[in-house]
């Protein structure tokens, strides 16, 4: 009964957390158990405690006392905030792997097959799936740190980051700026310039902050969660 009990609530914390990165549950919208039991089809009790976890990956936040809990707005303080944790953990993940040397020929051809794949599905129109290797590439470089801490900070911050970056969704010039940016990276870790790399790695990570803070202020609206949702669930695979 106990491990039963434990797989409802798996299923109920990978379902709900689906729901709120595909913007099916919009930023500020008010989270029932009850509905929520009705549509997944089990006990109000796995689903208070899938909420919990999901609470703790800071996508939804506790209204008080008697109250619901609230899908987590997008603010521009978080997207600086995060960016910019981000920014210590990829450059310090890169630093790492260049200075103790951790990158093999069979890691520099991994991350140039991520980064083509990542504009042929782009150019194929399937932004979906240029979003996730844009994301498997960010995740390779943290990798060769082979630093667990590192890596574990890292994957802390990947619910918030990942729904955070599909407003990149709503600009299609970007995912283009991002394999360019890519390739510089790449091109420097080749050469064995360090510096080069961190600086690459840095521009871009700073320069996407930018985007995003601009995409809020200048193109988010209450279309814009109805278009995101949209494409993330009707995005050819």
């Amino acid at each position: 009964m106990e491990l039963e009990k434990v797989s409802l609530v798996d299923e109920a914390y990978e379902k709900i957390k689906q729901k709120i990165c595909d913007f099916e549950l919009v930023p500020g919208t008010a989270i029932s158990d009850f509905i929520l039991s009705k549509e997944l089809g089990m006990s109000r009790t796995p689903i208070r405690m899938a909420l919990q976890k999901i609470e703790n990956d800071g996508l939804i936040r506790d209204g008080g006392a008697g109250q619901s809990y609230y899908v987590c707005e997008i603010t521009e303080a978080d997207i600086i905030d995060l960016f910019n944790a981000r920014r210590g953990i990829e450059l310090s993940a890169l630093l790492l792997a260049m200075d103790e040397r951790r990158v093999t020929e069979e890691n520099l051809e991994r991350l140039r097959w991520i980064n083509q794949r990542m504009e042929e599905v782009n150019k194929q129109g399937n932004v979906k799936q240029q979003f996730n290797y844009d994301q498997k590439f960010h995740d390779e470089l943290v990798l060769l740190s082979g630093n667990t801490r590192i890596i574990r900070f890292h994957n802390s911050l990947l619910l918030q980051l990942t729904r955070m970056r599909a407003l990149s969704y709503l600009e299609r010039s970007y995912q283009d700026k991002a394999y360019r940016d890519h390739a510089q990276v790449i091109h420097m870790i080749e050469s064995g310039d360090r510096d080069g790399a961190i600086h690459a790695l840095w521009e871009h990570i700073d320069s996407t902050r930018e985007n995003y803070i601009s995409l809020l202020t200048n193109k988010l609206n209450g279309d814009s969660f109805g278009v995101l949702s949209f494409t993330m669930k009707h995005d050819p695979q």
